[in-house]
């Protein structure tokens, strides 16, 4: 009875696996009716250029290559898609599906300075948590365009909520959203290694034209927070920090809080020392060491269309610097003042009086990774330079008032002194 049960269940399973097969053998039409399936989930017109290889047992699974995107001038192109997907989930409708695997390799966006070279999610659900891994390549210019020479992959892995939502401008379109839940992310910045972790959402704008969706800063609104382990970036260092980002109505806002930290201050010593001198004060870096051990730093940026503008707090020095941001090249070009407030017994930069909330010309130039920022001592020196000559004509005329005021108290009856005083003050 029990073998009769198991030839005759054995039997139906190699039947229906042999229908499978007949109806998945013609896969120009699979195509067709694939891409017309994405097209109605994803709101872009999808087209599967290469091959579609199938796998029925034990659970369906297929390999699609050259897959084109498009929605307006929004172009993706995906260089191969794999799916896995349990026999049981046939009986649903696809925007239910539970897929095993889904893995995407070279996801090119045109115009883009970045590739997708990997992206992997596992038991993926519409608008269900789903972990996932993939890995940013970093491009010279615009896609298309090789990999950026000596740049690191960017690694992530976590888990994210991915969820279409209908477009309450455009028919039949949906937006897109998409959440990270506690995501790590590994790269090197300048060749030193760069671990965060991550979370944050992004969501798709609705009525976005055509022309304006080419700037992924003018499609989408989103946050993000990151707490990042040790970085260095050229000469400033800390153990930990706080990142958090903003993209609303094509504004960028950044802000950082990193604390206990390293800054070389080489640049601002040469300064301050060569100024001191113009002034005929006393050197006041002559003890200071190059690298200086800071409490608090504190950032706060803002970008739109390349333009930055951008506000810092290093212990009692105050930073504020406007210039641009070249996405394509990542070259950045700032000018502003450092000015430096009286600091307090357990801070490093205390200098003179006359320097005491004194604006000096600041910049910052160069690359990303490797930026060149400090102090303009040509023009700081012509600032103070400025400065000392009205400190001696204050000096000179204090002296030339001081003079005549004793000069008539000589010579004026008691009476008129009082009055004598109050009229030079007058003039004062």
């Amino acid at each position: 009875m029990l073998k009769r049960l198991f030839v005759t269940v054995l039997i139906l399973l190699l039947l229906l696996g042999a229908a499978i097969l007949y109806l998945l053998s013609d896969t120009e039409r699979l195509k067709t009716e694939l891409g017309a399936q994405l097209s109605g989930a994803t709101g872009y017109q999808v087209n599967i250029e290469g091959k579609l290889n199938w796998q029925v047992m034990p659970s369906i699974g297929a390999a699609v290559t050259n897959i084109k995107l498009r929605n307006g001038e929004t172009q993706i192109h995906i260089g191969k898609l794999r799916v896995g997907l349990s026999l049981s989930e046939l009986i649903k409708s696809p925007e239910d599906w539970t897929l095993g695997s889904l893995i995407m390799d070279e996801v090119r966006l045109k115009a883009a300075d970045f590739r997708v070279q990997r992206f992997a999610v596992q038991n993926f659900n519409l608008g269900q948590a789903t972990p996932f891994q993939a890995q940013v390549l970093v491009l010279e210019g615009s896609e298309p365009s090789p990999v950026k020479e000596g740049s690191a992959p960017i690694n992530m892995a976590g888990d994210l909520i991915y969820q279409l939502i209908s477009s309450q401008s455009t028919p039949n379109a949906n937006l897109a959203e998409l959440r990270l839940l506690k995501t790590t992310i590994q790269t090197q910045w300048g060749g030193t290694p760069l671990s965060a972790i991550c979370s944050g959402e992004l969501k798709e704008l609705d009525g976005v034209s055509a022309e304006d969706a080419e700037n992924p800063l003018n499609t989408y609104n989103g946050n993000m927070d990151c707490f990042s382990s040790e970085f260095t970036v050229s000469s400033l260092s800390w153990p930990e920090s706080k990142v958090s980002l903003e993209l609303r109505d094509r504004k960028l806002s950044a802000a950082l809080l990193a604390n206990d930290g390293k800054v070389d201050i080489s640049k601002l010593k040469g300064t301050l020392s060569t100024i001191s001198s113009l002034g005929g004060k006393k050197d006041p870096t002559a003890a200071w060491p190059n690298t200086m051990e800071y409490q608090i730093l504190k950032v706060d940026a803002s970008m739109i269309d390349e333009q930055v503008d951008l506000k810092a707090n290093l212990d009692n020095m105050s930073f504020a610097m406007q210039g641009s941001l070249d996405q394509d090249t990542s070259r950045i070009d700032l000018n502003g003042t450092v000015t430096i407030a009286q600091a307090s017994e357990d801070q490093l930069i205390q200098v003179d009086p006359m320097l005491v909330d004194l604006p000096l010309p600041f910049y910052c130039k160069g690359s990303t990774t490797h930026p060149d920022c400090g102090p303009d001592t040509k023009k700081a020196s012509s600032i103070v330079g400025d400065l000392m000559k009205r400190e001696g004509k204050r000096l000179l005329r204090k002296e030339a008032e001081e003079a005549l005021l004793e000069s008539l108290e000589e010579k004026l009856p008691d009476g008129l002194k009082e009055s004598a005083r109050q009229l030079l003050n007058l003039f004062r």
